[in-house]
């Protein structure tokens, strides 16, 4: 299997926009339900759910678990 390199800043644009577009398509889902918490849990779930096949690279100048 391939290692793909990630930015963690791309992935993280993508959580977020994923995250709007199901605020926007699901009728129980209210506006703004999802905030930066709900953003960097679901990244620390992806990032454990795919170490063995990402890299993430931590452009963010947050530092934290990556």
């Amino acid at each position: 299997m391939d290692t793909i390199v990630i930015k963690k800043s791309e992935l993280i644009e993508q959580i977020r926009e994923d995250f709007k577009l199901w605020e926007e398509m699901s009728p129980d889902i209210d506006e703004g339900y999802f905030d930066e918490e709900d953003v960097q849990s679901y990244l620390n779930f992806l990032i454990e759910r795919h170490h063995a096949e990402w890299i993430v690279i931590d452009d963010t100048q947050e530092g934290g678990d990556v």
